[in-house]
């Protein structure tokens, strides 16, 4: 197989208001995002994963055990004590939670959050961690316990998504951002790559997600809008296109590799070889399952 360009539009935060929600479902029925990443905890996520089952929207789970927002807040999906501020919602970030957090607590609340999108009747597809990761042993053990991929850095017996590169277009500055998202398709190699953005629609809930003055003020409403923007923009697919890069989804790629690695490994044995990792999977992808 000749060698090609697979490029992967991840929008994390979905069901986190609905200003999130509905934003995502506009660009993925735009053909600009590829798949998700739905936060259980969030006030939306019912709403959205019920949305999500509608669209054939293709999810991950948003691992979330922070609560950033001064106005908006979540709570855990499990009693979890040592997951809880003083008003009884998540932590306000990763670094009071990996001082706080029982490494038991953090696993059964995980363990609970994917079930709740089981629950909903969706399959999700791979995990990653709402602002980072808090324990990185617990987030291996729930990789290979649920099969699922972990975008994040996760030791053995975890499973690694396995990318080429990945690229976060809400670090770019608003006012450049087509063109940085323009300059960087152009410029992928052959492979598998992934981007990751924020896209939301305009609604009140984005002004009181925090106060003007605070430090997350510009993730409150500027760099989902402007994500939004840039990935609506008919220059991002005519420049995928021009450059032959297929947009695609992790389940996509992972199921072809492993069903690649599957005939491979079956057509070697049967011939007495030794069964070897599959090469001609697409864009080099390799399965981390075993058949």
């Amino acid at each position: 197989m000749a060698e090609q360009t697979f490029l992967i539009v991840q929008a994390d935060d979905y069901g986190a208001c609905p200003a999130v929600t509905d934003g995502i479902l506009t660009a993925f029925a735009a053909g600009v995002v590829t798949q998700a990443s739905v936060m259980p905890p969030a006030i939306d996520a019912a709403r959205a994963l019920w949305l999500a089952r509608r669209a054939a929207l293709p999810l991950g789970v948003h691992l979330t055990l922070v609560s950033e927002w001064e106005t908006l807040r979540w709570y855990p999906v499990t009693s979890a004590p040592s997951l809880r501020g003083a008003d009884g919602a998540l932590l306000p970030g990763v670094t009071e939670l990996r001082e706080a957090a029982d490494p038991a607590e953090l696993l059964t609340e995980l363990r609970a959050q994917v079930a709740d999108v089981r629950r909903a009747g969706v399959a999700p597809h791979h995990l990653d961690c709402h602002v980072g990761v808090a324990d990185p042993a617990v987030l291996a053990r729930l990789s290979a316990e649920t099969g699922l991929a972990s975008r994040d850095e996760v030791p053995p017996p975890g499973i690694r998504m396995r990318l080429d590169s990945l690229w976060h277009l809400s670090l770019q500055p608003a006012e450049h951002k087509l063109a940085a998202l323009l300059a960087h398709v152009t410029a992928l190699p052959p492979g598998v790559h992934m981007i990751v953005a924020h896209p939301a629609e305009d609604g009140d809930e984005l002004r009181w997600l925090c106060a003007p003055t605070s430090r997350r003020w510009k993730w409150a409403r500027d760099i989902r809008l402007s994500d939004s923007t840039a990935l609506l923009d008919p220059a991002f697919r005519e420049t995928c296109a021009a450059n032959g890069i297929t947009l695609t989804t992790w389940a996509a790629l992972d199921q072809t590799a492993h069903r690649r690695t599957t005939e491979h490994n079956a057509a070697t044995t049967g011939s007495g070889a030794t069964a070897t990792q599959d090469t001609d999977s697409p864009a080099g992808v390799r399965s981390n399952r075993t058949s």
